[in-house]
């Protein structure tokens, strides 16, 4: 038996039709690079699903060698991470391990040192770029000192550096005698394994070492594809002057909140302009403020500064997240969402819906009545690229669209956008890739947050034509920010108090966490237990005292009861109806069954300062405990408990994963709110009615990528050894 032994594998999702592990077989042995590669849906993921236990085989077996440690590290990193801050999640699975405090210490600050993150030990986890995020999903697997570890898809959405760091990191960790497999359709790992696992709509049609993978021509293209046309970015230049500008970006600016630990992020006086026809790739690392800039151009940000935006028509944006995108149960369904909201239908639906799905090379005839939630990740992307088609609009925008497609669809992606192009669509696409800068009309660099480098720049003195005088409203028109803006930055803003981002420490954080509980407990307890009109008034000056000092704005206080003003005066009038008025007392107000009587009013009135009491002992505890700080209190309050053999490890872990998974919530809410307003589902939101209609289209997204990400997380908890 090798080290690793799979015999006979099948497996199959509910409610799929076909296997997505169709009778596989194969042998790993012990200190292997292996490499198992193939197109988006062939059942790559799922073998390494199988591989760690986290899906069970409907028959076949899977055997490894006893006493050895499996570590795997998916493809979305913010779905593994289990606490806020950095060093807290690094921790976690040796704790699980049962460790000593001084182990898990020493393996915490290695593994960290070995991703080059241990300078940001103490930074929360929400704080950091994509590339930063995997960095530490990967640290968290290596502090299990897995004998096996597994990356399905690992670097795929990363930056050339970031990329380049975690594969030489890997490469290290197989010289030191541990077995690797990686899911993959990067050439460059192909090269460092050493076998090759090749799959194809679920079975194996290659399993061999690397060099007589590479030997046939057909592998080789798999994996690298077709090779794509490099642009004469000079000859493109002096062929798109003639052409009419589409869209234009002023002196644009957008800065994110930070915290005193932060220097500031967002993008600065941007300024570049679009022809029709064209095709420019957005390059530049992870966090340098490419999606910033895709996210304004569509409305969804505002600019902070005087900077305009005028376009010919209003942009679309196929987002990077593409499950965010994705609302409805079967896809073709699902790509006649936006158009819907158009208010296109009939044959004209159809045709559109045919027409999106067959360019964003997901076959109408093969997908249209595949269930959404099923398809693979690659599937999903281009699912959520055919969406956008749909709306049929002049200027398209997308973040990161080949990432994490195969070598076929990526080609088939990019000759899409071409195709647009030649019909007089502009496109202004991201990307990590050379080659598909290459490929683009023109490309513009992008560096913390600055435009460093654009291509037209050194064309731009020869072009020896006198440019037309026209002002850009002859040409375009302002693009405006969508009515939701608002409702985005407040997101953000309930994410970062969550997590403890972007704020000032407060006074009250100086006093220890488990004192800070007790505090918080104490007035609580008081706040609702008092009734007399004066203890009331006492527990609301104190709570808006609690308030202040906790760096809570009053202003956002007084916001906050001025919302659930309404809601309070609806059941003082319940009250008014309800309770029995004393004997004998006299009623202001006497109508039947109504009477208005001062016992009555004073009980309301005690009943909404309770509440603005309660409400502000809450919002400042919030504020001014993050969940770092709350978990260290709970340790300290709870700890005479652990002496006595109580499980109290159970509730701490749900409270910490609670507030973990409320910014990843609160995140995945604002994907799915800006692909609404991108779709037509979001208009304007005056009055109740509209606001609740307006919500209604992001309740089942939302559930759904609610049961997604709660699946993910369980998954990245289990593989960090806790039970």
């Amino acid at each position: 038996m090798g080290f690793i032994t799979v015999q006979n594998l099948k497996f199959k999702y509910p409610q799929a039709d076909d296997f997505a592990v169709d009778d596989v077989s194969f042998t790993i042995e012990k200190g292997a690079y292996v490499a198992i590669v193939g197109h988006n849906g062939s059942g790559k993921s799922t073998i390494s699903r199988l591989l760690c236990g986290l899906d069970v085989p409907l028959s076949g077996q899977i055997e490894i060698a006893k006493g050895n440690t499996i570590g795997i590290v998916f493809q979305s990193p913010k779905e593994q991470l289990v606490s806020a801050i950095v060093s807290r999640d690094t921790s976690f699975g040796p704790q699980n391990l049962g460790l000593s405090k001084s182990e898990v210490e020493l393996r915490t600050i290695e593994s960290l040192n070995i991703v080059d993150m241990l300078d940001r030990a103490s930074s929360s986890t929400n704080a950091l770029s994509l590339g930063q995020t995997q960095k530490i999903a990967l640290s968290g697997v290596i502090a299990l000192r897995p004998e096996i570890l597994i990356l399905d898809e690992a670097v795929s959405m990363l930056d050339p550096v970031s990329r380049r760091e975690i594969l030489e990191f890997v490469k290290y960790w197989h010289k030191c005698g541990n077995t690797i497999i990686q899911i993959t359709h990067d050439m460059q790992v192909v090269n460092d394994a050493d076998t090759v696992i090749g799959m194809n709509r679920g079975k194996v049609f290659f399993y061999g070492t690397k060099k007589a993978f590479l030997k046939n021509p057909d592998n080789v293209k798999l994996i690298q594809g077709n090779p794509l046309e490099v642009c004469d970015k000079k000859e493109r230049f002096f062929q798109l002057c003639e052409k009419q500008k589409s869209l234009s970006v002023q002196n644009l600016s957008f800065t994110y909140e930070k915290n005193e630990n932060q220097s500031n992020h967002g993008v600065y006086n941007i300024n570049f302009e679009l022809k029709k026809g064209s095709i420019t790739a957005l390059t530049g690392p992870s966090g340098s403020g490419k999606s910033t800039v895709l996210e304004l151009c569509a409305g969804l940000l505002e600019s902070q500064s005087n900077g305009k935006i005028f376009a010919e028509s209003k942009p679309v944006l196929a987002q990077q997240n593409a499950k965010a995108a994705l609302f409805e149960n079967f896809a073709a369904d699902d790509v006649a969402f936006g158009a819907i909201n158009k208010g296109i239908s009939g044959n004209e639906l159809k045709q559109l819906v045919k027409e999106s799905m067959d360019l964003a090379a997901l076959p109408f005839e093969k997908f249209s009545e595949r269930k959404t939630f099923y398809l693979s990740g690659g599937e999903q992307r281009r699912l959520s690229i055919a969406g956008i088609l749909a709306l049929n609009a002049d200027i398209l925008l997308f973040d990161e669209p080949t990432a994490g497609l195969d070598s076929n669809a990526r080609f088939e992606v990019l000759m899409m956008m071409k195709k647009l192009a030649k019909n007089g669509k502009t496109i202004l696409f991201s990307t990590h890739k050379m080659d598909e800068a290459d490929f683009s009309d023109r490309e513009i660099k992008m560096e913390q947050g600055r435009i460093v480098y654009d291509s037209n720049d050194a064309f731009q003195n020869q072009q020896n034509q006198p440019e037309k005088k026209s002002t850009e409203n002859e040409l375009l028109c302002e693009q405006k920010v969508c009515s939701s803006v608002k409702l985005l930055s407040n997101l953000r803003a309930v994410s970062a108090a969550v997590s403890g981002t972007n704020r000032k420490k407060s006074l009250i954080e100086k006093i220890p966490s488990f004192f800070r509980i007790i505090i918080f407990l104490v007035m609580f307890v008081l706040t609702l237990s008092s009734r007399n009109i004066p203890v009331c008034t006492l527990m609301f000056v104190l709570s808006v005292i609690y308030a202040r000092i906790s760096n809570l704005k009053i202003k956002n206080l007084i916001s906050s009861y001025l919302k659930i003003l309404p809601f309070l005066l609806f059941f003082t009038i319940i009250q008014l109806v309800l309770k029995a008025p004393l004997e004998g007392e006299k009623a202001y107000i006497s109508l039947k069954w109504f009477y208005v009587t001062k016992s009555k009013l004073l009980f309301c009135l005690a009943s909404i300062l309770r509440t603005y009491s309660a409400l502000g002992c809450i919002s400042a505890f919030f504020v001014s405990t993050p969940e770092y700080d709350l978990i260290d209190g709970l340790n300290i309050l709870l700890f005479p408990l652990k002496i006595i053999r109580i499980p109290v490890k159970y509730f701490i872990i749900i409270v910490e994963i609670v507030f973990r998974f409320i910014p990843v919530l609160i995140d995945e809410a604002s994907s799915i709110i800006k692909t609404q307003v991108i779709r037509g589902a979001l208009g304007k939101t005056k009055g109740v009615f509209a606001k609740i209609k307006a919500i209604i289209p992001l309740i089942v997204p939302l559930i759904v990528q609610t049961i997604k990400k709660s699946e993910s997380l369980a998954d990245a908890i289990t593989m960090r050894c806790f039970k």
